[in-house]
């Protein structure tokens, strides 16, 4: 990675940039701005061409020894606050999306500690997409948010059950249907696939909603002459026969939890 894009704190520390001249450390917070540095063009957020600032007609420029930092919980909350608006942005026009993600973020700083910054914005994101049932997932989110996906889940997992934050499975009827439909499997086994998983709180589906649909519907079916396979699964959902198999496992446990059984 080129030392221009990382903090000095630390090699693994990725400045984020911004519109308005500044960049941000995604894990400690620091930040520092760079109008003065030479090819950055705030309109890109990066150093492209046509981006020279600095001394006219040099065709360089010095960075401002003004690096600051803010203490404790402000400092990350500066960072945080661009992240939102530069995710935001991304996902939805829709202004209760960024200032539900800030509130969740602010009012989920006791479990904050030892995280990094990006993937906690990044879980607060994801918990307010599914609110206002905008598409997401934390594939989608990861991505957006160049974050580990297992890291943003986990996390997610942790603030819906600080909260306790009961979200309907991602849009679980039309996953099982879809994925019963490219099986041919018969609508009933879609009946009593979403029956189930309505009885599941969201802590628990959530992280892999496709995942979970897939074995919801390989359990539902397993003793009938019309059973769809595992192996059948994962070619239909594009997910790894293990990611399959891990789901079902995980439903299995959870119909045993919580007393639910499959009639």
């Amino acid at each position: 990675m080129d030392s221009k894009d990382t903090c000095p704190t630390g090699g693994s520390h990725k400045w984020v940039y911004d519109i308005v001249g500044e960049k941000s450390c995604t894990k400690c917070g620091l930040w520092k701005k760079v109008t003065s540095e030479v090819g950055y063009s705030p309109e890109k957020g990066d150093y492209g061409l046509g981006g020279t600032i600095g001394k006219k007609g040099s065709g360089f420029g010095k960075i401002a020894p003004n690096t600051k930092f803010l203490a404790g919980f402000d400092k990350i909350l500066v960072l945080a606050k661009k992240l939102i608006k530069a995710y935001t942005e991304k996902v939805s026009s829709q202004k209760i999306i960024s200032s539900r993600t800030e509130e969740l973020f602010k009012n989920s700083r006791k479990i904050l500690k030892g995280k990094d910054t990006a993937s906690f914005v990044a879980a607060c994101l994801h918990i307010a997409c599914r609110e206002q049932e905008i598409p997401s997932s934390p594939i989608i989110i990861a991505e957006l948010a160049n974050v580990k996906r297992d890291k943003l889940v986990d996390i997610f997992n942790q603030i819906c059950k600080l909260h306790k934050i009961s979200l309907p499975l991602d849009k679980a009827d039309k996953k099982v249907r879809y994925v019963a439909s490219k099986a041919s499997m018969p609508e009933f086994f879609s009946r009593k696939a979403i029956k189930i998983l309505n009885c599941i709180p969201s802590t628990e589906t959530g992280s892999n909603p496709t995942g979970i649909a897939a074995a919801a519907l390989y359990l539902v079916s397993e003793s009938d002459v019309n059973a769809v396979t595992q192996k059948q699964l994962a070619e239909i959902t594009l997910l790894n026969p293990q990611t399959i198999g891990n789901s079902v496992r995980r439903l299995r446990k959870d119909l045993k939890k919580y007393k639910i059984k499959i009639r």
